[in-house]
């Protein structure tokens, strides 16, 4: 009789262990699907204001492509909220590397007067963490801080080359990593095309990306 009871019990328990794993998985499961995040992969150039004239008489004002020729990409990753980076590369800095510089010693054409007082700086590479926030569903907005590599060059004439023969020369004693931040927002503007507008503080400038939008990237939109 015992048996008997024992196994009853038993299967009482199991029942309701099984019952109530059933009923946990079920709300487990309806908890935590909901739904694949939205991506965007931007890339762009870091544009200015600038005015210019249309066949020689009219004044506009306009974007142009920055001195300092700015590249990189934008990319978030967010539901109603998510995270994302934003990179950045100076074209104009590589360009410089290609163009060498010269070999007098920064701190000896300093001391001997020899700097023409222009300078010149640029930026070789940075990086944003960035907190994503929808503003709805398929426009999300970010705003960020990171970090951003800047370099200073000076002109240099020394008595020994021919007047107007100079040479731009590193200092690199100012060659350091500046605190830099920026914002932005993603727009959708036909079929999968996405813009991206966004500001960057160092240097400062106006961002302009494209992003081509994957054909399930909204599959789930609808469940968060």
């Amino acid at each position: 009789m015992k048996k008997y009871t024992f196994l009853l019990c038993l299967s009482l328990v199991s029942n309701l262990i099984w019952s109530q794993g059933t009923s946990y998985t079920s709300f487990t499961m309806a908890s935590a699907n909901k739904g694949k995040a939205i991506k965007y992969n931007a890339f762009g150039l870091g544009l200015i204001p600038a005015e210019f004239q249309l066949f020689g008489k009219v004044n506009l004002v306009g974007l142009v492509p920055s001195e300092h020729l700015m590249a990189g990409g934008n990319h978030v990753s967010y539901r109603k909220t998510g995270f994302g980076i934003s990179w950045r590369v100076g074209v104009q800095n590589i360009q410089i590397n290609r163009a060498g510089f010269g070999d007098l010693n920064i701190d000896t054409a300093r001391a001997n007067s020899w700097l023409t007082g222009k300078s010149k700086t640029t930026y070789s590479f940075g990086a944003n963490a960035n907190f994503v926030f929808a503003i709805t569903k398929k426009i999300p907005a970010y705003i960020g801080v990171g970090t951003i590599r800047k370099r200073q060059f000076y002109e240099i004439q020394t008595p020994f080359a021919n007047p107007g023969n100079t040479e731009w020369q590193i200092d690199r004693n100012e060659t350091k990593f500046v605190l830099n931040f920026g914002g932005g927002v993603f727009i959708p503007l036909a079929s999968r095309v996405v813009l991206n507008l966004g500001y960057d503080y160092l240097p400062q400038m106006l961002f302009v990306g494209i992003a081509i939008s994957g054909p399930f990237n909204y599959e789930d939109i609808d469940l968060w």
